[in-house]
């Protein structure tokens, strides 16, 4: 149920936006999108056990190699695709802020589960991943923008807006997770993060409809092999990354799945916190953030299914 609740809940958003779109404008109109930012956060924390972040040596090694390749390589493939490909500027915005941000707050550790990978270690590499992020993105994305096209990002107010967004709730819910008393398992808790996202995907599907149908079917060709410019060889890189240092195939799983995947609520609260006109930016964001998830869901039921396989073939 929880392997098929996120991309069930995306296709509902998909159809919901093109049929009841009132509410997704509602949410986007009040801040709606900035507190499910917010509310994933502050689950987040809350999820965190207590000894979820505890560093040893091999951590160290696995974490400096997703960070080279999350928010180094990304940024770096995303400006490289919109030369290549010749993109509009607002399309290359979106693939660079898409390839800047950190990995995704709740998919990477399920895709990650579902291909027997190491969760906890998962869990480990997209927290620490999202929190320097707050730290990366100003400075990464103002480069490489700047690099773009004519555009000024001010760092300072995107630091501090990213600082309430991310910091601030990830350390509310960590305090209130590490409170005295008896330790309490909320199921549904794992849902929510899920259910924000998809909330958030509702939204600004909702609000960029028009955009969609303005788009011709080459416009779409040619941002899907854009997105595929930077996912695919960021798969690449966390594959080669494990076979580099050695690691256990459960640990490249996380790496390989974490690294690669881009968060959407945080590309989109990058979007509505620039002020300039993003165009079909957001457009981007979100056809990356499918693209990422069919192609991962996919790679993580193959890679099971072999495993499976080999399983049942040395029982016999």
């Amino acid at each position: 149920m929880r392997q098929l609740f996120l991309p069930s809940g995306l296709i509902l958003s998909v159809l919901f936006s093109l049929t009841l779109p009132s509410a997704g404008l509602f949410l986007a109109d009040n801040n709606g999108l900035k507190i499910l930012v917010f509310i994933i956060f502050l689950v987040s924390g809350h999820q965190t056990g207590r000894n979820a972040l505890a560093l040893d040596r091999r951590l160290g090694t696995i974490f400096l190699a997703a960070i080279l390749i999350s928010l180094v390589l990304g940024p770096l493939l995303g400006l490289f695709a919109g030369r290549i490909l010749n993109y509009p500027f607002y399309l290359a915005m979106g693939l660079i802020i898409t390839g800047t941000v950190p990995p995704t707050l709740s998919s990477g550790v399920v895709i990650t589960e579902v291909s027997g990978g190491n969760t906890s270690l998962a869990l480990f590499l997209t927290i620490s991943l999202n929190l320097l992020g707050i730290i990366s993105i100003p400075f990464i994305l103002d480069l490489f923008l700047k690099a773009a096209g004519p555009v000024d990002i001010d760092q300072f107010s995107l630091f501090i807006k990213m600082f309430f967004l991310v910091l601030l709730p990830f350390g509310t819910g960590k305090m209130l997770q590490m409170l005295p008393g008896p330790r309490k398992n909320f199921p549904f808790l794992s849902y929510i993060n899920s259910s924000c996202v998809i909330l958030i995907v509702y939204s600004s599907l909702a609000t960029s409809r028009q955009a969609f149908s303005g788009l011709l079917f080459a416009d779409y060709m040619l941002i899907v092999t854009g997105v595929a410019m930077v996912h695919l060889p960021l798969l690449l890189a966390g594959f080669a990354a494990g076979k580099t240092l050695q690691l256990k195939t459960a640990d490249t799983k996380a790496l390989v799945f974490v690294s690669s995947q881009k968060t959407l609520p945080i590309a989109i609260a990058i979007l509505a916190s620039i002020a300039i006109d993003t165009g079909d930016a957001i457009i981007v964001c979100l056809i990356f953030h499918f693209f990422q998830l069919f192609i991962d869901s996919l790679l993580a039921m193959a890679v099971q299914r072999h495993n499976n396989f080999s399983l049942a073939k040395k029982a016999l």
